[in-house]
Formats: C-alpha cells, structure tokens, sequence
C-alpha cells in the first residue's frame, strides 16, 4: 500500500490526537517511528519523532483538517 506523509509530530501522544482527529473523518491513519515509544517515550534531537501517514486519495482531505486547526508543533510535508 503507497502512504503519503502528511506531518511529523515530536510524540506519540501529539500523533495520537491528530490520528483521532483523521479517523473520525474518515481517513485511515498509519504511525511510524524509529523508536519504540514505550521503552523511549521522549524525544530526544529529533529521534522518536512520529510520521503521520495516509493514503494518497485522502491525502486533500486530510491536509484541509490539518490546516483548519492551530497547531504548533505539526510539521507538514
């Protein structure tokens, strides 16, 4: 399946919010991190950030909810 990285957030926990934000529109959501956040829940120069991706035909949708709220720490690509 071909994703499209629509942010990179510095926590799981930001991820999770804008993931909850996605799915209860409609959009399927994938997480991916270079850490496993439950042995290292912090960031640390930017390792564990967390990539927020979706499918390419959600991809609009999904940058319209993001960009309608104000969120600082939402990186979008």
């Amino acid at each position: 399946m071909d994703l499209v990285q629509i942010a990179v957030l510095p926590n799981d926990s930001e991820a999770l919010v804008i993931r909850s934000l996605l799915e209860s529109n409609g959009i399927h959501v994938v997480m991916r991190s270079s850490l496993v956040q439950s042995v290292h829940p912090i960031t640390v120069d930017g390792v564990g950030k967390v990539r927020v991706l979706v499918r390419p035909e959600d991809e609009e949708k999904a940058r319209e909810l993001l960009d309608t709220g104000s969120q600082p720490n939402i990186v979008t690509e």
